[in-house]
């Protein structure tokens, strides 16, 4: 009670805690807000019409279908980029016009008689869709590890959006109706021809005295074309001085040099086990083809075609590569084969196993070649019973060729792996022509490379431009003075990963998020960009300086953004009103011609759809006034893409009757609609749609 009557007494007390106790809760909930929207913004790659592309899910996408891939990951992640945005448009799309995809449906799509195109395009076969039904059904297991179950999984999201999208279109394209008076009309322009006279007073015969540009005809240009030049993103040009790391005299010298050394090594290699340890000791190569003096390289061929078994010929010089090559093999091959094979596109170790069978089979007298290809064969000579006619070397794939050419004796079978699959291969003739000498070589390589001092000296004139250079105008100065050449960038937006000549990858990509980490223009980056050699080699291939030249906002581009773009239309129309204003008599044609020492040319059966001129190019404004002449009259001066014209019709535009039935050409016009359809919609969703990429970050 004593408590309480405290309390009373000191109301102030009880409205503080009270207001301490309120603002813990709401500073707690505003740093749990806080946490959360920070992993939230960590993890979001991008946001499209409000859907989140989640980083995780993207990097689990990529693992899962694109695992163990080669090629260029910067192009691999900006399609699977493409893959999430479409998904999250044709998801929004789907659900605002009530469409989705039943389980029957989804079924038929993965296992039916006529599967989802992306299935046939990786090549899934029949066989292996019915074991991964047996595993999805639970009449069989899936493989332990577990990547079978997850790739299908999210094959299964891919498969269900490229169902919803070609619904989608499909609802579109079969709602484009070409009316009658479309239908005519397409009819008349492609139908219709003219003949007329023209004749072209180009460009270059207006001297830079004749004519003035200034920042107005700029501005009244990209005002006229303003949506052309629109930036749906925002993007910028890079300023950039590149140095190379070229080899010196001294470099070739020294490669060969080490490369010599191991010819008496070589040479000394007695049998087939000493010679491929000197090859994997010193990463050479051990030519499984038996070449002919043509195949050889040519600075060595005939001396190759001439030495000994044993002999080891170099180092010769093969691009930017010495070589010391040993002839291990000499004997006559054929100079074409015949032959026939089985093929299966069932990938790894169950391909193999196949053709193994296969082998069995026909090996023990329980089936014969030519009935179980037309049975099993994968591609066009299935048909012919597998086989393949006589054909020249070079004409497969490697592997298949040197196993043909090299290794298989006719009337024997033999399995060989290429890019294509697995096949069971026969060779069933041979013809020799020639009987030329052929020979199987070893190699061995040094690429001429740059020693440590010569990449020091590139990398000093880097340091030394950053160092020095303030502006991009002071690296252009230095850089003449050097004797290198500044160049600039096409427009870059933040996700790209591409630098022109300077090509792709991390380096790339590192310039391209510089530049977008400063609104500061026309001042020179102080750190430089190390591009490695450009073929693999474990050295720096050049070194870049780089500044900002250009900021071009999205939206309506400026006159500073694009200036250079535009500048040769702005420049060609103040020739054209140059040479316009010089015309003394543009109601006779052969008079203009005379006037500029041009020739008068003619354009016969024109159509107008054609819109081009024999040897100019396309003119559609001086197609489209020629067509509305009658015969006689004269039209000009029109400003054209190469030139100012003058034209004269020489005959009047046909009636163009139409045929009684115009059922075929009304249903061309609307197929043709319709087949933009598909190629069309989702850029236009795509443009119209609110998209946040946020990768570069």
């Amino acid at each position: 009670m004593a408590l309480i009557g405290k309390i009373r007494q000191n109301s102030w007390l009880l409205i503080v805690l009270l207001a301490l106790a309120l603002g813990g809760f709401i500073l707690m909930d505003m740093m749990g807000n806080m946490n959360r929207n920070s992993s939230a913004d960590i993890n979001t790659l991008g946001k499209v019409n409000g859907s989140i592309i989640d980083r995780q899910e993207f990097g689990r996408y990529e693992d899962v279908i694109y695992g163990g891939a080669t090629g260029d990951p910067y192009q691999r992640q900006a399609s699977i980029w493409n893959y999430f945005v479409e998904k999250a448009l044709v998801e929004k799309e789907a659900e605002a016009l009530g469409l989705g995809v039943g389980r029957d449906e989804l079924r038929d799509l993965q296992f039916g008689a006529n599967p989802s195109q992306m299935l046939q395009q990786r090549q899934f076969t029949p066989e292996m869709l019915q074991q991964i039904m047996a595993m999805v059904d639970g009449t069989a297991e899936f493989p332990q590890d577990g990547r079978l179950r997850t790739y299908w999984a999210e094959q299964e999201k891919e498969i269900l959006k490229e169902r919803l999208q070609s619904k989608i279109t499909g609802m579109i394209a079969k709602g484009i109706y070409a009316p009658a008076w479309q239908a005519e009309m397409a009819f008349r322009e492609n139908n219709e021809r003219i003949d007329f006279l023209y004749t072209r007073v180009p460009f270059d015969k207006v001297a830079d005295t004749d004519y003035k540009v200034t920042d107005a005809d700029y501005a009244a240009y990209l005002k006229e074309n303003a949506k052309q030049y629109y930036n749906h993103e925002e993007n910028r040009v890079i300023d950039y001085v590149a140095i190379d790391v070229i080899p010196t005299s001294q470099d070739t010298a020294t490669s060969r040099a080490g490369l010599a050394s191991l010819v008496e090594k070589f040479r000394a290699a007695a049998t087939p086990k000493d010679d491929s340890t000197f090859i994997s000791a010193n990463q050479g190569e051990m030519n499984p083809a038996f070449l002919k003096k043509d195949a050889l390289p040519p600075a060595v061929s005939a001396e190759l075609t001439a030495a000994a078994v044993g002999t080891v010929v170099g180092p010769y010089l093969d691009g930017n590569t010495f070589a010391i090559a040993k002839i291990l093999e000499r004997k006559s091959v054929p100079d074409s084969v015949r032959a026939r094979h089985i093929l299966t596109k069932t990938p790894g170790p169950a391909g193999e196993a196949f053709i193994d069978s296969l082998k069995t089979v026909i090996e023990t007298g329980k089936g014969n070649f030519a009935d179980l290809a037309k049975i099993h064969g994968t591609d066009g000579t299935k048909e012919k019973g597998g086989d393949l006619g006589f054909f020249a070397s070079g004409a497969m794939v490697p592997e298949f060729n040197d196993l043909c050419f090299g290794k298989a004796e006719q009337g024997k079978l033999y399995k060989v792996q290429t890019q294509f699959g697995w096949h069971l291969v026969e060779v069933t003739g041979k013809k020799f022509l020639t009987n030329e000498s052929s020979i199987r070589i070893a190699t061995v390589k040094q690429r001429i490379e740059p020693s440590k001092n010569t990449q020091q000296i590139a990398k000093d004139k880097a340091i030394q431009l950053t160092s020095t250079a303030k502006t991009a105008v002071d690296l252009e100065n230095k850089a003449k003075e050097m004797g290198l050449t500044m160049q600039s960038s096409t427009p870059l937006k933040s996700s790209d990963y591409t630098l022109g000549a300077l090509g792709s990858g991390n380096t790339a990509v590192e310039m391209i998020r510089a530049a977008f980490k400063t609104d500061k223009t026309g001042l020179v980056n102080k750190e430089y960009f190390v591009f490695a050699d450009a073929d693999g080699g474990f050295f720096d291939g050049k070194y870049v300086v780089t500044a900002l030249k250009t900021i071009t906002p999205k939206g309506d581009a400026t006159v500073a953004a694009v200036k250079e773009q535009i500048e040769m239309q702005v420049k060609n129309r103040a020739k054209a009103k140059s040479i316009i204003a010089k015309i003394t008599n543009a109601g006779d044609i052969s008079a203009v011609a005379g006037q500029f020492g041009v020739t008068v040319d003619s354009a016969r059966g024109a159509t107008f759809m054609s819109s081009s001129l024999p040897n100019v190019g396309a003119e559609p404004k001086v197609v489209g006034t020629a067509f509305r002449l009658k015969n006689g009259e004269t039209a000009g001066p029109i400003d054209g893409n190469t030139g100012v014209f003058v034209v004269k019709a020489i005959m009047d535009k046909p009636e163009g009757a139409l045929p009684p039935d115009m059922t075929m050409f009304r249903r061309q016009a609307a197929s043709s609609a319709s087949s933009n359809v598909k190629g069309r919609l989702f850029q236009i969703l795509k443009k119209s749609a609110e998209i946040d990429d946020l990768r570069n970050r």
